[in-house]
């Protein structure tokens, strides 16, 4: 026979035994009362240790038959069950055939192994974990195909508990704070009561519950929550709010009105303000009764990035004109109102007259939403009518008082408006304005531009950044730059959202920067030249920083498509000069001034014996740093001051080919030679600034060749956060094809 080898655990067979067997030799319940009776015994191999205690029972020499193995094995229960073992066997017989293989001695081996280990009585599976395993399987869900994910919440860090601050115990009389230091703080802590899309957040039941803790906390809570109130962030109370708003209770603690100073409402949700048949009755009666309102906001949620219109229709909402006759004759003075196009039927010329009122008059902000230019015709007698940009530049000339002004998907800012805007501008706004070209807005700037002290230039499709050439010139009072360069397609499944400029700055256009910068953020800089392009713009900062002493934030995300080790290369080394020039390297705060317990333990001297233990366990601490640092700063471009020094007398083995200090000459040279070659402007980048300037707090640098795109994806938006199981499933849905999954 040849030599084969048997697998390490049997086959098993559930093969009833043999008709043969008499009644008599079947064991019955009167033979077993001793042992306990199971329920069910799960069918398993016979092992050689039972093999083993048969033998040793039986008093026959000769190995038993199929039917005396039947019978020993049932009759020897109790002996197995106390050790662990099956009660009942089904495996058949080894013949004498089957044990020629010379395989016991492998058998015993693992006989005296299993004697070693002690075992653990198994149970049978209840029925509910076998259902659980059942249904295990994955269910397709009934999401729609093609809709998208729902987004997997990032796990919460777990909050580092905070450090000990050693405090005498104290606690200050919070309540005995004044009136307005304690209003400044709960408007700090609150804001904002809602988000971008009205949904409230936690901030206004806090607020409520600090109104109840104390009498000197009411007050001062109430007047934060109602400075700004939530009128459509509240579903539920949003009538009884406007009711309350309008009818001031005799009998109240705080004059409610006489807190409200901004109002910010959802024009697709005015007809339900109250209820639909006296909407416009409760928004006369709410901005009328509000005597000290300075900010009045009715915008349309969809006026925000992407900038696309509504898909399905809803019902139009207008000015009401009962409100701008009310405000006529009100004590209401505003400070900040938005027009909106889509609201505003009545055209330009009709604002001109709502601006001449008193409540108007004293404006300071103003922006304009979706307003598209209109071409001008000719009357019967030949006379040609004023354009639509002439018509909101006369608009705004009504305006004596106005300072910040705001396009916002707007047509109408063209080369032909920017002429006809005041002169007394100190801030100026336009978002995702297609018409406005780098030349009408420097030809802007050099009329206009002397009074700026904030310009934000965001997602306008059209404009480059040739107008930064002579900045310094057309604004000297400018504070704040911000620009985003990011550009949305008209239609969702459409992709016209690239530059419509060719070249970001042209050739030999150097940007110069006024000297009063607090703020410059420019983000999704592209299209460049050439590398020399944007070590251009680079250098210019860098080389202006003596000239920017103000300057506190510096943002500026740019693409540059070049080869990516030379765009490593590239970032690497910009980025330690934008850090080493404006980064600040402030101290720490001092550690000793967090309480005055902390401050007074560490101006108290120790005594003797604790402080020559500090002196010692600091002097065991601080050898290594010393050490360390001894190491690290030696000037060096090669890993080898990384390495432990090595002692003077030490030999070298015959075997090196090199000493050591010719190994970093080389290394020196070799990396030299290449960081001159790879670098674009020709000068080396050991090359120090001129001027540190050191006073940012912020300094973001970022150099990729990322295409920018309206929203970002990462690993969140690929993963699916529904059960892993069917633990959804009931087992009552209608199944079409006769399957359940």
């Amino acid at each position: 026979m040849a030599i084969t080898l048997k697998r390490k655990r049997g086959a098993v067979s559930y093969k009833e035994p043999s008709s043969d067997i008499s009644e008599e030799e079947i064991p019955t319940d009167s033979d077993r009362d001793d042992t306990p009776r199971r329920k069910r015994t799960v069918p398993q191999r016979r092992s050689t240790r039972s093999r083993l205690i048969e033998q040793s029972s039986s008093s026959a020499s000769s190995r038993p038959t199929r039917r005396d193995a039947y019978v020993v094995s049932t009759s020897t229960s109790a002996t197995t069950k106390l050790r662990g073992m099956p009660k009942l066997s089904y495996r058949e017989p080894i013949t004498d055939e089957e044990d020629s293989d010379g395989d016991e001695d492998f058998e015993l081996e693992e006989v005296a192994t299993r004697q070693r280990t002690p075992r653990t009585r198994t149970r049978a599976t209840p029925l509910p974990h076998a259902l659980k395993e059942k249904k295990a399987r994955r269910r397709p869900t009934n999401r729609p195909f093609g809709a998208p994910l729902k987004r997997r919440s990032t796990p919460q860090q777990v909050a580092q508990p905070p450090r000990d601050i050693l405090s005498d115990g104290i606690i200050p009389d919070w309540d005995l704070l004044p009136y307005h230091v304690l209003l400044q703080i709960f408007i700090y802590s609150a804001h904002p009561l809602h988000d971008e899309n009205m949904v409230p957040t936690k901030s206004i039941p806090w607020l409520v519950q600090m109104a109840c803790v104390c009498h000197a906390f009411t007050k001062p809570a109430l007047t934060a929550l109602y400075r700004d109130p939530p009128i459509f962030a509240v579903k539920q109370n949003r009538a009884a709010l406007v009711r309350h708003l309008i009818s001031q209770p005799s009998e109240g603690y705080i004059n409610y009105p006489v807190t409200v100073k901004r109002l910010a409402l959802d024009a697709t949700k005015m007809s339900s303000l109250t209820d639909p048949t006296h909407s416009a009755a409760d928004l006369v009666a709410l901005v009328t009764s509000l005597t000290t309102l300075k900010d009045l906001d009715i915008f349309d949620p969809i006026d925000k990035p992407p900038y696309r219109s509504r898909l399905k229709s809803i019902r139009r909402w207008h000015y009401p004109i009962e409100l701008f006759e009310a405000l006529r004759h009100s004590n209401v003075r505003l400070r900040s109102w938005r027009w909106n196009s889509i609201f505003c039927p009545q055209g330009p010329l009709w604002m001109k007259e709502v601006h001449t009122q008193v409540a108007f008059q004293s404006l300071r902000e103003i922006t304009f939403t979706k307003f598209h230019p209109k071409p001008s015709r000719k009357s019967d007698d030949d006379i040609v009518e004023p354009t639509s940009e002439e018509l909101i530049g006369s608009a705004l000339a009504a305006l004596p008082n106005l300072r910040s002004l705001m396009f916002e998907n707007c047509l109408i800012a063209n080369d032909t408006l920017l002429p006809l805007l005041p002169d007394n501008l100190t801030s100026l706004n336009i978002t995702n304005c297609i018409n406005i070209t780098s030349d009408a807005l420097q030809e802007f700037l050099v009329m206009h531009g002397r009074r700026l002290e904030e310009l934000v230039l965001n997602h306008d499709q059209s404009l480059g950044l040739s107008f930064l050439v002579d900045l310094k010139q057309t604004c000297p009072r400018l504070e704040v730059l911000r620009m985003d360069m990011t550009y949305f397609s008209s239609l969702a499944m459409s992709s016209d959202n690239e530059p419509l400029w060719d070249e970001l700055l042209k050739e030999g256009e150097i940007p110069s920067w006024p000297s009063t910068l607090r703020v410059i953020e420019l983000e999704n800089l592209r299209n460049w030249i050439s590398t020399e392009g944007a070590t251009s713009f680079f250098s210019s900062l860098i080389d202006s920083a003596e000239d920017l002493p103000w300057l506190r934030e510096l943002t500026i995300l740019t693409m540059v498509d070049i080869d990516w080790r030379r765009r490593a290369e590239f970032r690497k080394k910009w980025t330690a000069r934008f850090q080493e020039v404006f980064a600040k390297n402030a101290a720490p705060p001092n550690p000793n001034l967090m309480s005055l317990r902390a401050y007074r333990e560490w101006k108290t001297p120790p005594d003797a014996e604790e402080k020559t233990m500090v002196e010692k366990n600091d002097s065991f601490f601080e050898d290594e740093p010393q050490k360390a640092a001894k190491v690290y700063t030696e000037e060096s471009d090669s890993d080898v001051p990384l390495l432990p020094s090595r002692k003077q007398n030490e030999t070298w083995n015959a075997r090196r080919l090199r000493t050591r200090g010719k190994a970093v000459g080389s290394c020196d040279v070799s990396s030299d030679e290449e960081s001159a070659a790879d670098d674009d402007d020709g000068r080396s980048d050991s090359q120090e600034p001129t001027f540190i300037q050191g006073k940012c707090h912020t300094v973001i640098f970022r150099i990729d060749n990322l295409r920018p795109r309206e929203h970002k994806f990462d690993e969140g938006d690929f993963l699916d956060e529904e059960a892993s199981g069917d633990e959804d499933w009931t087992g009552n849905d209608t199944v079409e094809d006769g399957y359940a999954w």
